[in-house]
């Protein structure tokens, strides 16, 4: 099952790709200001104070233009070299409260931003080569995904569930069971921090809705996620589904084939 590794050519990558010009415009503009001025002062403190504020803005607008770079070829389907991973990874978490700002301004909606910023994670991850072993990986969902009128908690053994095929626990307890993998219902981030440290996985996938997954992926920097936004027909929090197919492909990305 071949997984499409190009960044999705949808209105929240392009999205994304307008605010980080309008924010590398905005730095070179600052650091030009601040060149100048720093050019009319005499005063040694004031000349370094300034200077250190341009070679900050130097490396951010650095930085800037090297994830837009990197976000090009990944809608190419070109590979990104190593040491460029690793400043998109960097600048995903510190960019994003000033992106988030910027968003506010320009009247873009919050959740398309966090989609944004989950493909991106995810064309990162994408990219990269992977050769685990099913129990390395762990699958993560809200308990939202149990039907809401279902008498049985699962949130502490999913065993419980009946497999009534109802809700999409009962299909992704069969990939479970099919790839060997790590499949943990939680209640919150502070549950889902503590299955990580006892687990220990080398791979996550997490379902959830952008702001649950963006604020997973800021928690989390040293384990390759592959976010995966559900599906809310009925609203948040309530009966949310997933694309079963979707799963499976990030499943087969990371395991040992």
């Amino acid at each position: 099952m071949k997984t499409d590794k190009r960044i999705a050519k949808e209105n929240s990558t392009r999205m994304l790709i307008t605010l980080l010009i309008v924010m590398l415009t905005i730095v070179i503009i600052a650091a030009s200001l601040i060149f100048w001025f720093t050019a009319k002062g005499n005063a040694l403190l004031y000349q370094f104070i300034f200077l250190s504020s341009i070679i900050l803005l130097f490396i951010l607008s650095i930085s800037i233009a090297i994830t837009i770079f990197a976000m090009k070829l990944l809608w190419y389907n070109k590979k990104v070299p190593s040491f460029i991973k690793i400043i998109m990874e960097t600048f995903i978490h510190i960019s994003y409260p000033f992106i988030n700002i910027l968003g506010k301004i320009l009247k873009y909606d919050k959740n398309t931003i966090r989609r944004a910023y989950t493909q991106l994670n995810n064309q990162l991850v994408l990219s990269g080569d992977y050769s685990l072993q099913g129990k390395e990986i762990l699958v993560l969902t809200p308990h939202c995904i149990q039907i809401s009128s279902c008498p049985h908690k699962i949130t502490n053994n999913i065993n419980n569930c009946k497999r009534c095929g109802i809700c999409k626990v009962d299909s992704l307890i069969e990939l479970q069971q099919k790839y060997g993998i790590h499949f943990k219902i939680v209640t919150g981030g502070t549950l889902a921090r503590k299955i990580i440290l006892e687990l220990k996985p080398r791979a996550i996938i997490a379902i959830a809705c952008e702001r649950d997954l963006l604020s997973g992926l800021m928690d989390v920097k040293r384990i390759p996620i592959l976010a995966i936004v559900n599906q809310r027909p009925e609203g948040p929090c309530v009966n949310t589904q997933v694309d079963i197919v979707e799963v499976e492909h990030a499943i087969l990305h990371f395991i040992k084939e």
